[in-house]
């Protein structure tokens, strides 16, 4: 579950939801997860009841990332454009500016903590117990009359089946009047 969260704030998903949401439809996330799909409420309490913790990993992350020389936190886009190098000796940290850099990065994981509780909040509110991709109740409505629709097509195309079925032969005119002819004299060949 930590590395989902870590790897899901490094790409900007905060909400609970929405990495839920990633569990099922992101490879990365999926792999992150060993293919399990936990509910957005297990992960939202899951960040909750560990969010000391989760500081405190962060900003050893973050740490690390500083130390390897990636400076900023967000991605990075080339285009082709030539650009210098981040090895300079202009770059190099003093130990007071690395202090500096610790209280800044401490400062922006307490931003995005609470940028993830806040966008939880916000669809909680919003959506409350669902997870907020749930059919709404005019489009259930529609599934019902759908299968209404359905039913009554089958039981024309049985109608329709049934008349088209051989019926047992019911002899035609002439061979009725054949018959009367013979057996009542009383009429004529005429009629």
């Amino acid at each position: 579950m930590t590395k989902v969260l870590v790897y899901a704030y490094c790409v900007g998903v905060f909400s609970s939801r929405r990495i839920e949401r990633r569990l099922t439809e992101d490879v990365a996330f999926r792999v992150l997860a060993a293919d399990n799909h936990p509910n957005f409420r297990t992960i939202s309490d899951f960040r909750k009841l560990h969010l000391k913790t989760l500081e405190g990993m962060f900003e050893q992350v973050l740490k690390i990332a500083l130390e390897a020389g990636a400076l900023k936190m967000g991605r990075v886009a080339l285009d082709g454009t030539k650009m210098k190098a981040n090895a300079s000796k202009h770059k190099a940290m003093s130990y007071d500016r690395m202090k500096e850099k610790e209280r800044d990065l401490r400062a922006e994981v307490r931003e995005m903590m609470a940028q993830a509780e806040a966008a939880d909040a916000e669809e909680d509110q919003r959506y409350g117990d669902k997870r907020g991709d749930e059919l709404p109740a005019e489009l259930a409505r529609r599934e019902t009359r759908l299968k209404a629709i359905r039913e009554a097509k089958r039981a024309l195309e049985a109608r329709a089946r049934e008349k088209r079925r051989p019926k047992a032969k019911i002899p035609n005119r002439q061979s009725r009047r054949r018959r009367t002819s013979t057996t009542s004299p009383t009429r004529s060949r005429a009629s």
